[in-house]
């Protein structure tokens, strides 16, 4: 027992580190044996090494065949009685790595007594349950420290077993390391404009640099003039006041500056544009990109032949005809041409007679500028 003291305590001051029960790793566990026998057994206790051969198939669990011999001697007579043990265990860890590992183990087994004295020459099956610590110094070397209890099934006696070795582990394949969480950052919020509005919430993108914004990110207008207070020049206005597009008082008026009137002729009930009258047309786009300030009001009119809503609808269709021959055909800007259909409100002839109905189915082109005053 002296000797087994000794040994846990050199095995506990050496250099220990945590390790891992590797599936499919196989441990060497040579050892030093010293068991306590039955007093019914009058066989003293014995000493004697041994070694077994584990393999772990978990992390938790594992299998040993073990082989241990020991040398007794008769309590009366001092006869020597060798003993000889084969066991199977099951073992059961419960940590799966770290710096000690406790298990418990149980299995089954044969022992024969070998002697001179024929009373104690036999075999017997063992059953054995008990358990014990791994020390861990790294991946691959370890002290064991086992203590069984071993039940002979045919003597119906109790013995025990305590072992103490050092062991060596190799091959297996390491547990999968389970990488910690990735911490998910959500993205900032983005807000295109800088106005500090984010954009799922910004009603009014693109605001002005700088620019003071409610929390719908629209700019805001303190004077209540319609122009916002980035845009607005003439902050302060008095309310209700008419101002220009810097907020300064002032009013639009929209000025005629010339009526063409354009010899685009439609036969009774057509709006398409004959193509013979495109050159009309394009007299009234030379003049607007001469003068680029300006706008133009195409206005379509009819005779006075069927009602005057179907005449509205179609001095409507023969003025957007009209512009859109300015627009598309010769390249002006659609914000500056408009059309509008005046039916048969406006004659400048006798609707009673032939000549004057053709007059009347006519487009007239005003030519128009706002000024401020």
């Amino acid at each position: 027992m002296k000797r087994l003291a000794l040994s846990v305590s050199m095995c506990m001051l050496a250099a220990t580190a945590a390790a891992e029960n590797k599936e499919g790793q196989y441990v060497i566990n040579p050892a030093y044996v010293y068991e306590h026998f039955d007093d019914d057994r009058y066989v003293d206790d014995s000493e004697g090494f041994g070694i077994g051969l584990e393999y772990r198939f978990g992390p938790h669990w594992a299998t040993e065949i073990a082989v241990f011999q020991t040398e007794a001697e008769v309590s009366d007579n001092g006869t020597d009685v060798d003993l000889t043990q084969v066991r199977l265990d099951g073992l059961y860890y419960f940590l799966k790595d770290g710096v000690l590992q406790p298990y418990l183990g149980f299995g089954v087994g044969h022992g024969e007594f070998d002697s001179d004295i024929d009373a104690f020459e036999y075999g017997e099956t063992q059953l054995n349950a008990g358990g014990g610590v791994r020390l861990n110094f790294n991946e691959a070397w370890s002290a064991r420290l086992d203590v069984r209890a071993v039940y002979s099934v045919d003597e119906a006696l109790t013995d025990t077993m305590t072992t103490l070795g050092i062991s060596y582990a190799f091959g297996g394949k390491s547990s999968p390391k389970q990488e910690p969480p990735v911490e998910v950052v959500a993205a900032a919020p983005m807000d295109s404009d800088g106005d500090g509005v984010i954009d799922d919430n910004d009603q009014c993108p693109g605001s002005t640099a700088g620019a003071t914004v409610d929390a719908l990110g629209c700019a805001l207008d303190s004077d209540g003039d319609g122009v916002t207070d980035d845009l607005d020049q003439c902050a302060g206005t008095e309310v209700g006041a008419t101002v220009d597009d810097k907020g300064c008082v002032g009013v639009m008026h929209t000025m005629t500056v010339e009526s063409i009137d354009l010899r685009v002729q439609f036969p009774l009930n057509v709006q398409e544009v004959p193509e013979e009258y495109q050159d009309e047309i394009a007299k009234v786009a030379e003049f607007m990109r001469k003068y680029p300030d300006v706008s133009v009001e195409i206005e379509g009119h009819t005779d006075s032949s069927g009602s005057a809503a179907y005449n509205k609808t179609l001095s409507q269709k023969r003025a957007d005809a009209v512009r859109n021959s300015l627009v598309k055909r010769h390249g002006i800007d659609a914000d500056r041409v408009t059309s509008i259909g005046r039916g048969e409100e406006s004659p400048i002839a006798d609707n009673d007679t032939e000549a004057g109905r053709i007059q009347h189915r006519r487009v007239v082109a005003v030519i128009q500028k706002e000024v401020m005053k």
